[in-house]
């Protein structure tokens, strides 16, 4: 991998700044550079030594996988793309949808005054970018932006009211004001100091006219899954998957050991919560396809574990699946650089927690406005129960009950409602934020959808917010930290548009018919493949009554939380209080906490953090969608121009 960074549209002095820009990057010991400059644009890409097996590779002839420059041109790419710049000369902009796998490409063209930055499909990669006076800055990395001494430290309070409902900050905001991220699926054209951003790439989630049987389908499944493996095998060593004993992992770590002769490694960790202990699926997984396989096991939870994590993080991210993540490739990134993952498999077969629940709500009655009763007994059930039991799921479908789907989709995806952050926030933020819907964001992706059913407009809806904003976010962060490269064939865009297409009935867990289950029963006895899936979901409410019960007393009470005067001290006492006491508030109380850590990793950020004066994007030119009649926002349009 490398680190990308850029400027275009001003005269003088961008080649030591875009090296400034570039020093910032992480790993800091990316001791490779190659680094174009004309009067026009500096670009510089940076990487390390042990990617020049990767350059040796027969695959790359001797070219640069990152850096390709003539006397008029450059093109970059945060990962192995050394055919770029001729795809450009072939296709011009187009050029980025004949891209596969995981990318953050950038292509400067002189003779045109053109720069052309692009997102893979998926929201694997991304890039963010500034504009200031025509001048564009961009770079791989939120934390490199940062290193420009123009630009605004300032938080934007809209990106932290987003952050607070679905604890990860949305693209295309980011949590400072003036710089943005670019949303998957995404091409910006920056030419004579006007910003075009376009979707290039959405996922057609309607099902085809006609489909194989589900035995037929399940056979092509595999190879497909096949082909998308061998085109992501290292190019040294011996592969390694991160087996969870779950169908998406299985599938995976099968598909990899049928694409190569070298033995397959795998790797699983096991917790001290018995719930989260996966070893067990994991070992029978590998026994039955002879791999090397290792595994860890980790007891309890050291406290110092979401403080380093809230240090890897560019932005706030509060998701707590973030901490077994860190775990696992911390232990991963021990063996090798790169390792395979199930992550995307949810999208295969609907197995996201989410489509399940809103799955039980089909047929029931809607309401504009729900209904008031069951959703207050729906939430009172929410906050006396723990997360992943009965009594929660039936909590959390009573409180969406009556609703439309599109409100159903935002209410279950939210962690925190507008009551509940309005019953936090200090009276100025309060004031400042009373027009701001953070759930129009959710329901208008679900609008959006071309899907013609709930499940695939979820989908669609998961591909644009919560896939690239929480799962993706999550796992290339923290494995980054730990040196690891995660390579995710079930996110294949050729392989998502096949499955799309395919009946929604196959793709439902449990089912008999069930596609992804079939595929993996051509590969392993049927004792593996129908064993009952872990609940990996992290015990939060416990850590928070024990292992975190400290850290979070002390750093939402003291002197510096109060100060920045975000929030009303009582109002968080009183949550803190009632956690102990027994009301679930652990979402809450963490997604409060890994803010305030975050802030603290700061530099220069102990003291109150400003927050910008005015807004500089609506939700219009954000590109999730316009509102419409009834406050219910109207298709989101696939263009935007964010001037």
């Amino acid at each position: 991998m490398s680190a990308i960074v850029g400027i275009v549209g001003e005269a003088g002095g961008r080649s030591q700044s875009a090296d400034q820009l570039a020093l910032a990057c992480t790993p800091h010991d990316l001791q490779r550079t190659s680094r174009y400059l004309d009067d026009r644009a500096a670009i510089v890409a940076r990487w390390s030594d042990e990617d020049r097996a990767v350059a040796r590779s027969p695959r790359y002839a001797g070219r640069s996988p990152y850096y390709t420059a003539t006397a008029d041109a450059v093109a970059v790419s945060c990962t192995a793309q050394p055919d770029l710049l001729d795809l450009y000369r072939r296709h011009g902009t187009a050029a980025v949808t004949q891209l596969t796998g995981d990318f953050a490409i950038a292509v400067w063209d002189r003779d045109r005054n053109r720069l052309l930055l692009a997102a893979d499909r998926t929201g694997e990669r991304t890039l963010y970018w500034r504009l200031s006076g025509g001048r564009l800055i961009f770079a791989s990395q939120l934390r490199a932006l940062l290193a420009d001494p123009h630009a605004s430290q300032e938080l934007d309070p809209v990106a932290l009211h987003h952050y607070l409902t679905y604890r990860y900050v949305p693209a295309p905001w980011t949590i400072y004001a003036g710089i943005r991220k670019l949303p998957p699926g995404t091409s910006l054209i920056w030419a004579d100091g006007r910003v075009t951003t376009r979707r290039y790439w959405t996922l057609d989630t309607a099902a085809g006219p006609s489909a194989p049987g589900v035995d037929q389908a399940a056979k092509q499944l595999r190879g497909r899954l096949v082909d998308a493996v061998r085109s992501r095998l290292p190019a040294t060593g011996p592969p390694q998957v991160l087996l969870s004993g779950g169908i998406s992992a299985t599938l995976v770590a099968a598909a990899v050991t049928r694409s190569t002769s070298v033995r397959t490694h795998t790797c699983s960790v096991g917790f001290g919560e018995p719930r989260l202990d996966q070893r067990a699926a994991a070992r029978a997984v590998a026994r039955a396809l002879g791999t090397e396989h290792q595994e860890y096991r980790v007891t309890g939870l050291d406290p110092a574990v979401p403080q380093q994590i809230a240090g890897l993080f560019d932005e706030p991210f509060a998701s707590p699946a973030a901490i077994p993540a860190y775990l696992v490739a911390r232990y991963a990134g021990v063996r090798r650089a790169e390792a395979f993952c199930g992550l995307g498999g949810a999208l295969l077969y609907g197995g996201s927690p989410h489509h399940l629940l809103l799955g039980w709500l089909n047929g029931w009655p809607q309401r504009p406005a729900g209904l008031p009763g069951l959703q207050r007994a729906g939430a009172a059930l929410v906050r006396r129960s723990m997360a992943g039991t009965p009594v929660r799921r039936l909590g959390r479908l009573l409180e969406v009950a009556g609703c439309p789907p599109p409100t159903r989709y935002a209410r279950i995806v939210a962690e925190c409602s507008a009551e509940q952050k309005n019953a936090l926030y200090a009276a100025r933020l309060r004031d400042e934020l009373a027009d701001v819907d953070s759930g129009l964001l959710a329901e208008a992706a679900y609008l959006a959808s071309s899907g013609d059913s709930q499940a695939a407009r979820m989908t669609d809806a998961d591909l644009l917010g919560y896939l690239p904003g929480d799962v993706l976010a999550r796992w290339s962060t923290v494995s980054a930290g730990a040196g690891l490269r995660l390579q995710a064939p079930l996110l294949d865009h050729r392989l998502l548009e096949w499955v799309a297409g395919l009946p929604a009935s196959w793709k439902v867990p449990g089912r008999r018919r069930n596609l992804a289950r079939r595929a993996a029963a051509g590969w392993l006895p049927g004792r593996v493949v129908t064993s009952d899936p872990v609940d990996a979901r992290p015990p939060l409410a416990s850590w928070l009554r024990g292992e975190l019960r400290e850290i979070a007393g002390d750093l939402l009470t003291d002197r510096t939380f109060q100060d920045r005067g975000l929030f009303q001290p009582a109002a968080v006492r009183r949550l803190l209080d009632e956690h102990q006491a027994g009301l679930d508030h652990a979402g809450e109380i963490y997604t409060l906490l890994q803010l305030e850590l975050w802030l603290r990793h700061r530099p220069g950020s102990v003291r109150d953090p400003a927050l910008a004066g005015q807004r500089d994007m609506t939700l219009e030119e954000s590109g999730y969608g316009t509102a419409g009649a009834g406050g219910c926002p109207a298709a989101a349009s696939p263009t935007g121009d964010l001037r």
